[in-house]
Parts: C-alpha cells; sequence; structure tokens
C-alpha cells in the first residue's frame, strides 16, 4: 500500500537496520532469498498482473542502490501491514509485528517489503489498482517459494500479516476459481477507490473488472 502522510516515526537507515534491527535485517536477508517459480509467473501473468521485479536479490539491490529506509511505524489504521511512503524514502512496517520474530514472521515481514519496494521502484507518489495487482504479484510470488522451501512453515500462524495479510492473498490468487470472484472482491473492498491504472502500470482486464 502506498501513502503520503508521514506519521510519527524513528527513522532507520537500510544500513542501521541491518545493525540495529535484527527483525527488519533478517527478512531483508531473506528476501534476497526468494526466485519464482516458472509457472507461477506464468499464471500470474495471465491474470494480468506485472511484477516489477524479478526475484528477491532484484528488490535488496533497489533497496541499497536507493538507501530506502524500512523501520517500524505507528499506524493509525490497524489493518494496515505496511505502507510505502514518497515523502521520506521509507518502508514502514506496522509496528505491532516488530515482535515477531519467529522464522515464520520474518518471512511474512520480508514478503511484505517485497511489496512496498515494488511501489518504490516507480519513485513517485502516485498508486493505482494495476499497480496494487503488480506488487501483490511479488508477496504472493514470495509466499510461494516460502511455502515450497520451508515445508508447514506457515501452518497454524494466526497473526493478522498471515491471516488478512500474505497468507490470504497467495490463497485467493491460486485457489481453483475461474472467474476471481473472491480475489475481486477483496481487492474492490481493499483498492476500489483507486483509479485502474498510473504510470508504468496500464491496467489489465483484470483491474478494469474489478
Amino acid at each position: 500500500m502506498r501513502v503520503n502522510k508521514i506519521f510519527n516515526f524513528k527513522t532507520l537507515t537500510f544500513k542501521k537496520n541491518n545493525d540495529n534491527n535484527p527483525v527488519i535485517a533478517r527478512a531483508v536477508d531473506e528476501l534476497g532469498k526468494i526466485k519464482f517459480s516458472q509457472n507461477d509467473i506464468l499464471y500470474i501473468k495471465s491474470l494480468g498482473c506485472n511484477p516489477p521485479f524479478e526475484n528477491g536479490a532484484q528488490a535488496v539491490d533497489f533497496i541499497k542502490q536507493n538507501n530506502i529506509k524500512i523501520n517500524f511505524s505507528k499506524f493509525k489504521l490497524q489493518d494496515v501491514h505496511a505502507r510505502w511512503s514518497f515523502d521520506d524514502n521509507t518502508i514502514h512496517i506496522n509496528e505491532k509485528y516488530k515482535n515477531l520474530d519467529s522464522f515464520a514472521g520474518i518471512l511474512a515481514i520480508s514478503e511484505a517489503i517485497f511489496h512496498e519496494t515494488g511501489h518504490a521502484k516507480d519513485k513517485d507518489a502516485d498508486n493505482s489498482l494495476q499497480e496494487e495487482l503488480d506488487c501483490m504479484s511479488l508477496n504472493v510470488l514470495g509466499h510461494r517459494f516460502h511455502k515450497n522451501k520451508y515445508k508447514d512453515i506457515f501452518k497454524g500462524q494466526d497473526s493478522s500479516i498471515f491471516t488478512e495479510g500474505v497468507s490470504l492473498y497467495e490463497k485467493l490468487f491460486f485457489e481453483f476459481d475461474m472467474n476471481k470472484t473472491k480475489l475481486k472482491n477483496r481487492l474492490k473492498e481493499k483498492y476500489g477507490f483507486l483509479k485502474p491504472d498510473s504510470k508504468g502500470h496500464s491496467s489489465s482486464n483484470f483491474a478494469r473488472s474489478i
């Protein structure tokens, strides 16, 4: 999710995150290991999504090269897991997850960072439904990679970053549903107020149908 409003937070540079925040540092490290299944990529693209990165390593390189900051921040809306802020070049992670230091939690946070780095790649404050779809494809593909690499790692996880975030969207994208009705309803509920397309994100039939 992308927003421009700045909340109260302590800014941490990427380097300081690695030095002083083990949760974020470990999440970025796991992000760099993500690789996409070719079958998953073909399926995601068939839905009209265009992932901004080809793997997690590209996203980590982008974070480093652009000095993007990552920190835990206080959110007014507690159902928001993470957000990219153009104004301060920062990926904010909801501070309610700062103690989520289980390995499953680390992986989920890495997937959230992946999504927000997709927004950061545009280097603008604009957003659209297609952009959300493109960035969401990153955390969905990352979640698929982690599920395949670490069997049952997410089993029984009940934090909202799983139940209303990464695990939910992976299920909605990949469950057998020819019309993707549940996914469309969820996206309409969350992002229906956005315009269909934006610079660098031409709207697909899927986005326009929402």
